[in-house]
């Protein structure tokens, strides 16, 4: 198993979980608590989905 692949997995399963959280942490707290809409929400869930399927190759060596 490769560890770059789950890390992907990680960082990836932390965005489709904690989509708004994260992005306040990367902030440092500038953005306010329900400023993403339901579709940016979706967005970055999206994006997190991409990062899992990908860790999910790596680690497995695809």
């Amino acid at each position: 198993m490769n560890p770059a692949g789950v890390l992907l997995f990680l960082f990836g399963l932390a965005i489709v979980a904690f989509p708004e959280k994260l992005l306040r942490m990367f902030f440092l707290g500038l953005l306010q608590e329900g400023t993403l809409s339901s579709g940016g929400i979706l967005f970055y869930r999206l994006i997190g989905g991409f990062f899992v399927f990908a860790g999910l190759a790596v680690a497995v060596g695809m």
